[in-house]
């Protein structure tokens, strides 16, 4: 089962491999999602804690890189979800996309009408984060 939730954009003066390379590595999610206080490598991937949420238990996060696009796909939590990161080209900046999914069904507890404009706004926020940091790297040329 996988249910669209949403989708985010944003445009950096950052360059799509500049964006693709922090995307790609996850030791960098607490510079720019700053709800994940702690990332640990696995033999599997990673191992993401959060700090001060619903959704305070480890999860699971895999991730896929392309030319294109980083996929982040999260299991063990108590929601199970995936991203997928599009790095577009446009002149001088990048257009990111993150399309958000769930790959589990909601809690019975978690009422998602209610909640899922709220995850957009802090997501979309985050996305920001990102594109602020992106530009902050040295330059890849």
């Amino acid at each position: 089962m996988t249910t669209a939730l949403f989708t985010n954009q944003v445009l950096t003066q950052a360059t799509p491999a500049t964006v693709r390379a922090l995307l790609a590595d996850p030791l960098n999610l607490p510079a720019w999602a700053t709800a994940i206080t702690t990332v640990k490598p696995t033999a599997t991937g990673y191992v993401l804690q959060r700090s001060g949420s619903v959704f305070d238990q480890p999860e699971q996060l895999q991730v896929t890189v392309g030319a294109d696009q980083v996929v982040y796909h999260s299991e063990g939590g108590q929601l199970g979800y995936e991203i997928v990161f599009t790095m577009t080209p446009l002149a001088e900046r990048t257009a990111v996309q993150e399309e958000v999914s769930l790959t589990t069904t909601p809690p019975s507890w978690l009422p998602l009408p209610l909640v899922k404009p709220v995850m957009q706004r802090d997501f979309q926020r985050k996305l920001g984060q990102l594109a602020t940091l992106a530009e902050e790297q040295p330059n890849d040329d």
